[in-house]
């Protein structure tokens, strides 16, 4: 590892009072001496996890004054950090901290994003939550254009500077994790999946399956309008367009309407899909012009 490199890891937290002081001395154990600082950053637990934080002296302590969110958290640990490459890993004992330095030493490679990819999840979810993982993750691949092997792992690396660009566009909530993988994929950048074990959680999960998962697809939604509008007009048109293929065989099925008016609908329907795709080009074109000149600024 690169000496002149320093290394921050930030860990958020709420209600974690069963597995966060056992998780600080693993990393203390395992990585004090090559870590310029741990983060901590409470998001406003009232399980008694901050009255135990604050009297650590061997972390960087931030708290939210009440709960505002994973990303949000993370974001204000990453601003505390005084390293150049800042890791995260959860409070609750899920991910081995030893491979947090393999993850670095990716980053030294070159890589923008190096994220650890839990080889194991699947052994741990119900069929439910392993079927709407399976769908949510393609859904995120269209959107990246790529294989994403793991969609929201907690524990990743990146280099302060280069995430700090996009803190605007990043979730403040749960679908943080996803929010980066998207962004760093869809602006270009390098992006690495390091096998690790993924083990069971200390104390109860927070995390809100149903509601996250909407306000997952939502960031879906919103990093593809922003980063690459093309996919999700040319989605858009290709609903509508199977849509004025359905009216034109309406007729076909009953005597209810006639061909005339099925071949009307049909029309009106591929002319409005051919309209919605020519906007999804116009927001595309207009978006590399914009990254055009931002690197001939650059």
């Amino acid at each position: 590892m690169d000496m002149q490199e320093k290394i921050s890891l930030v860990i958020p937290c709420f209600n974690e009072r069963s597995a966060i002081e056992e998780t600080i001395d693993e990393v203390n154990f395992l990585l004090g001496k090559v870590l310029q600082d741990i983060v901590v950053v409470d998001d406003g637990s009232f399980d008694g996890t901050y009255e135990i934080l604050k009297n650590r002296k061997d972390i960087t302590l931030v708290r939210n004054p009440y709960n505002k969110g994973y990303g949000y958290s993370i974001k204000k640990g990453i601003m505390a950090a005084t390293g150049n490459i800042v890791a995260i890993t959860d409070a609750d004992g899920t991910y081995p901290i030893e491979s947090i330095l393999l993850l670095v030493k990716k980053l030294e490679e070159g890589y923008d994003l190096v994220i650890g990819k839990r080889d194991n999840l699947k052994s741990f979810d119900p069929f439910l939550k392993k079927l709407s993982r399976f769908f949510f993750k393609k859904l995120a691949e269209f959107v990246a254009g790529e294989k994403i092997l793991d969609v929201n792992s907690g524990l990743r690396a990146f280099r302060k500077d280069v995430i700090l660009k996009y803190f605007p566009n990043t979730s403040s909530g749960f679908s943080f994790s996803l929010s980066t993988t998207l962004i760093f994929i869809l602006d270009g950048l390098s992006v690495y999946y390091y096998p690790i074990e993924y083990r069971p959680r200390v104390g109860k999960s927070k995390v809100k399956y149903l509601r996250d998962i909407l306000r997952s697809a939502q960031i879906l939604v919103e990093t593809i309008t922003l980063y690459n509008p093309i996919k999700i007009f040319m989605l858009i048109s290709g609903m509508i367009s199977f849509l004025g293929f359905i009216v034109l065989l309406i007729p076909a099925f009953s005597n209810l309407l006639n061909s005339s008016l099925g071949i009307i609908g049909f029309m009106i329907l591929q002319g409005i899909a051919l309209y919605t795709f020519s906007m999804g080009l116009i927001a595309f074109l207009l978006k590399k012009r914009v990254l055009s000149r931002r690197h001939t600024d650059n």
